[in-house]
């Protein structure tokens, strides 16, 4: 089998302006990197291996009937409870995408998939990879960037491909409308923007610097991320001392250990977030808000952002009406009265 390989056009104009403006000069990658093999018609596509993380959560909210396992390890119980029940007792079948596989091509080859999905990072570490698993296995293998900004394309597209047309245009317009509203936002804050700090790990002292795609909600709602004057790779360790120069207005984790460090260490007492107050712990259920992975789970962090840094642009109740229709239409669950409480601290903080 030879490959074939296909190179997609970005996504739409309406898209690439949810970009923050200092990003629009930088050009934006092809929505489909590369595709290998010939891929059958999407009412034919029966059987999807993920290639990872981001992958994960698209298939498990576009068509987790036709998801084979996930990638994801050790994922808890305490999280699969939000997911389609055709998914909750799914196996780890590990990951394909990037360096260091976990999946066995054996195990792979064993299921009979119809294709192999990865959504992300579209480097050529990981093009170089799907096209080594299609020559190794001639499974139909397709790379897509995983760009926040064209989540309803990635959306729309994918659902004509694997056969699931409809219910990718209807959380296509989700995430347009999600979108569009941050938009909005950024142009009306951009002359004062929020200057944050997204830190990850249980020191807090890694984070996502300019451009990378950890740090894409930030950028979406019109936030200044401080550690961009710290270059322009995905992620970077930085020191409490570079930390301090920047002296954030915001200070956002996923990672508890670290907002209690943020809370009590006396080490972070100087900085104006911790201050004023203004340090938050991100959302993680079933995924990661912000990051955990950079999918489109992300789509509940613009929701969060907007409501913690404007609350009277998105007041609690129609912030939580947003983040329960999410949970609703990309997961097939209904969040219970005060269920938002459990899992959005700042919700029960604030009434929710």
């Amino acid at each position: 089998m030879h490959r074939r390989s296909f190179l997609y056009a970005a996504a739409s104009g309406l898209l690439l302006q949810t970009f923050a403006p200092r990003l629009l000069a930088a050009p934006a990658e092809p929505l489909i990197a590369v595709q290998f093999g010939q891929f059958p018609p999407g009412d034919q596509v029966r059987r999807i291996a993920s290639a990872g993380p981001l992958a994960d959560v698209m298939l498990i909210s576009l068509v987790p009937d036709k998801l084979l396992g996930i990638s994801t390890h050790n994922i808890p119980e305490s999280r699969k409870k939000f997911f389609p029940e055709s998914v909750r007792h799914l196996p780890n079948t590990g990951r394909i995408a990037g360096r260091g596989t976990t999946f066995p091509m054996e195990s792979l080859l064993a299921l009979q998939p119809d294709l192999i999905l990865d959504l992300g990072n579209t480097s050529d570490t990981y093009t170089s990879t799907a096209e080594r698993v299609f020559q190794q296995t001639g499974i139909p293998y397709l790379v897509m960037s995983g760009r926040l900004d064209a989540s309803g394309e990635q959306l729309r597209t994918l659902g004509e491909m694997l056969g699931a047309a409809e219910r990718g245009q209807t959380l296509g317009r989700f995430a347009d409308r999600v979108l569009a509203d941050a938009r909005r936002l950024r142009e009306q804050t951009a002359a004062h923007p929020v200057r944050v700090f997204f830190g990850r790990s249980a020191d807090g002292l890694e984070t996502g610097l300019s451009g990378s795609i950890h740090a894409e909600v930030i950028d979406t709602v019109g936030g200044y991320n401080v550690a961009a004057a710290a270059g322009k790779e995905l992620l970077a360790r930085v020191s409490m001392e570079q930390l301090i120069q920047w002296d954030p207005d915001v200070i956002l984790t996923q990672d508890a250990n670290y907002f209690e460090r943020l809370r009590h260490d006396p080490l972070w007492k100087d900085l104006r977030a911790v201050q004023t107050g203004r340090i938050y712990l991100a959302p993680t259920m079933p995924f990661g808000w912000l990051d955990h992975p950079p999918g489109i789970n992300r789509l509940l962090g613009i929701l969060w952002c907007t409501h913690v840094f404007h609350p009277e642009v998105l007041p609690l109740a129609r912030y939580e009406a947003a983040v329960a229709e999410y949970f609703e239409l990309f997961y097939g669950y209904r969040l219970a009265p005060g269920e938002l409480a459990t899992l959005d601290h700042r919700a029960a903080l604030t009434g929710g």
